[in-house]
């Protein structure tokens, strides 16, 4: 299986469960919450590796951070907002989703659940048009360590929503095609959840990829890494 296929491989929707109307009739069943709490510990595991390695080599001489001068990309860091806000978003209309479930609400289920996705596809344009910034502005990904970190992870969490993109579109059209919310009650809650840990993971890569030299050698000299 492809890096495409283990991203976008979900444990939690129906198709991976065997028989549907027997599957998920209670809330966000324990061996869904098993399953899905098993994937975001090797994806945190995953993305720490990163981080370490990153801090690390940031206490070289050939790393230019991408923050900190004025003319540095990152200093003014307000494009990464914007993504930041529509992330925020498409979090909100995904536990939007999880209420409207609650309620029953089918038509107000599937218009957020749309909503959601149509704002994580925006957030994956809007980083593409960042990546154009920063080669436009000759910060290549083979330019210094930092530019190649900063392509690297944020490539990296970009294939993990397009991931979750995946699942949740599987989760979608099993509802248009039956119709029955209990039976994809423990697979839309936890997608949102999945929604979730996608912004909290953006946020601690924008905090790591956008400090200043000074801030780096401080989380190395407390790390131990420095």
């Amino acid at each position: 299986m492809g890096w495409f296929g283990i991203l976008s491989e979900k444990p939690w929707i129906p198709e991976a469960q065997g028989t549907s109307a027997e599957w998920g009739r209670t809330a966000y069943t324990p061996a869904v919450k098993i399953s899905l709490r098993f994937m975001l510990v090797i994806i945190s595991v995953f993305f720490l590796l990163f981080f370490v390695t990153f801090i690390s080599r940031s206490q070289y001489d050939d790393f230019l951070a991408l923050a900190g001068e004025p003319w540095q990309p990152f200093t003014n860091s307000m494009r990464l907002w914007i993504n930041s806000g529509v992330l925020v978003l498409a979090s909100v209309a995904m536990q939007g989703a999880v209420y409207a479930l609650r309620r029953n609400h089918h038509f107000r289920l599937l218009v957020l659940l749309a909503t959601g996705a149509v704002l994580a596809i925006l957030f994956i344009i809007l980083q593409i048009s960042v990546w154009q910034f920063l080669a436009g502005m000759g910060y290549s990904v083979a330019g210094n360590p930092a530019n190649s970190y900063f392509y690297i992870l944020t490539g990296l969490h970009v294939l993990h929503l397009v991931g979750g993109l995946v699942a949740l579109g599987r989760v979608v059209n099993s509802l248009r095609e039956e119709g029955d919310l209990q039976n994809r009650h423990a697979a839309i809650e936890a997608c949102a959840v999945y929604w979730h840990y996608l912004l909290g993971l953006w946020f601690v890569l924008f905090f790591i990829l956008t400090r200043t030299p000074e801030t780096y050698a401080l989380i190395a000299a407390a790390c131990g890494l420095g």
